[in-house]
């Protein structure tokens, strides 16, 4: 029977892996090594008092083994080689997943995520389940009237409103930028300027007014880090960013900013196969939902829609959508933080769509994403025909689905750097499969190919 240990008694990162992410007692992913190694070919002998030694530190697995371990994680070789054992396993820094949520762990998360690229490799959640929910428990716990104040180093220069300020036009470039080149073009800078607030946030003397909008700022580039990320299906380096933007909007008392983070947690779940995840993840970020404004009120129905649509409550969705364009009809423009200011009707129009194609309205769903995809941002816009090319082809209209298949492609090709719109594109070419005899379907569905492979 596997060990009852939270993550923050884990010592070593194989036993992270083995515990939280796999679920698996030594004895049991002894016996997974063994058998994943005799498919490769490799005889390896490994047993629960090898796996003891190995989370012990006496010492570690020899090349062999590493790879048979490798090859039962899904981690490319060329990841494996980046770095000796242990510190290519996927496992987390503490500090940003179950440290307390005090403001020196706020910090050291912050720390943590700054000063090195997050180790990551495409399409890997880093972690689900109850693990994941707790950290939505955890923030909606360490909710408070006031975060707690911070001491500054005594011999450092000011942090003035007017850097504060710059800072903030800095963080405002980096959200238009993303929307306009997708966030594979940008992460660096997101992360240039973490660090910068980071070390000011460590280093510097400033009000507690200054701090709080430091803590905002942090927040605001971390949960913009983490959607860049997922952007890119680089899914546990997103959801680390996200979990320290959680910290750091608890430390700014921004609750609107936190529940804004926790919907795109939410989404990233339901679309990673973690769709009871993403409703308890919904749950924690509506503890709020009587305190935050009609914009993100909006905000949170129509992901609470999205949420219980993956679970098969199409009722509870249909509710929370209606939800939505209830509250976005109550919006006034001079409460929309400046975070929020790319969600309104493009949006909604995008999760009814989805909502009325999983739904079997596919006719229905047309109108709605074809003006979704008229009032999105470069971006989104070729992450939604990718899903308009869907609906066409599910109501037959193939003439359709090749124009939004072109303008997604044609996007694309003009240098939009976006993992999730080539993925649409492929599920957009299986879909095609019916119809391969037509030389259209075919050119599209080469121009697709010849996309995924570079």
């Amino acid at each position: 029977m596997m060990n009852d240990q939270s993550p923050s008694t884990l010592s070593h990162p194989l036993a992270y892996v083995r515990t939280v992410l796999l679920g698996m007692g030594k004895t049991q992913f002894a016996k997974a090594v063994r058998d994943r190694g005799q498919l490769l070919g490799i005889n390896l002998g490994t047993t629960r008092s090898t796996i003891f030694k190995w989370e012990r530190g006496d010492h570690g697995p020899d090349e062999p083994a590493q790879i048979v371990i490798a090859d039962l994680l899904k981690i490319p070789a060329s990841v494996r080689e980046s770095a000796p054992w242990p510190k290519w396993l996927p496992a987390w820094d503490n500090h940003v997943m179950s440290a307390p949520w005090t403001t020196d762990n706020t910090v050291k998360a912050l720390t943590a995520l700054s000063g090195s690229e997050p180790m990551d490799r495409r399409g890997f959640l880093g972690i689900g389940g109850t693990a994941l929910v707790s950290i939505g428990t955890q923030w909606a716990a360490a909710l408070s009237p006031a975060a707690e104040p911070s001491v500054a180093a005594a011999d450092s220069d000011s942090i003035t409103p007017s850097i504060v300020d710059r800072l903030s036009e800095r963080v405002h470039s980096l959200r238009a930028l993303e929307q306009e080149l997708g966030g594979a073009e940008v992460i660096e800078l997101g992360r240039t300027d973490l660090l910068l607030i980071t070390r000011l946030l460590d280093n510097g003397t400033y009000s507690e007014h200054t701090e709080r909008h430091l803590y905002a700022l942090a927040a605001e580039v971390c949960c913009l880090l983490g959607w860049m990320s997922y952007d890119a299906s680089m899914n546990s380096a997103a959801q680390k960013y996200y979990t320290a933007a959680l910290r750091a909007s608890k430390n700014a008392n921004d609750y609107i900013l936190g529940a804004h983070t926790l919907c795109f947690m939410s989404v990233q779940a339901a679309n990673h196969q973690e769709p009871q995840a993403a409703v308890e993840l919904m749950t924690a970020a509506n503890s709020v939902r009587w305190r935050v404004p009609p914009i993100m009120q909006a905000s949170l129905a129509a992901h609470q829609a999205t949420a219980s649509l993956k679970v098969g409550d199409e009722r509870h969705a249909a509710k929370a959508l209606n939800r939505a364009f209830a509250a976005l009809e109550r919006v006034n423009n001079d409460d929309i933080p400046p975070y929020l200011r790319w969600f309104g009707e493009a949006q909604l129009r995008s999760t009814e769509g989805r909502f009325l194609l999983a739904t079997g309205q596919a006719a229905r769903a047309t109108d709605a994403l074809e003006k979704s995809v008229d009032q999105a941002a470069r971006r989104d816009k070729a992450v939604r025909c990718g899903t308009l090319a869907l609906a066409y082809q599910q109501i037959g209209d193939i003439d359709g689905a090749l124009d939004a298949t072109a303008r997604a492609l044609a996007l694309i090709d003009e240098g939009i750097h976006t993992q999730r719109g080539v993925e649409r594109l492929q599920e957009v070419r299986k879909a095609f499969a019916p119809h391969r005899s037509e030389s259209r379907v075919r050119e599209a569905c080469a121009r697709i190919a010849a996309l995924v492979a570079t």
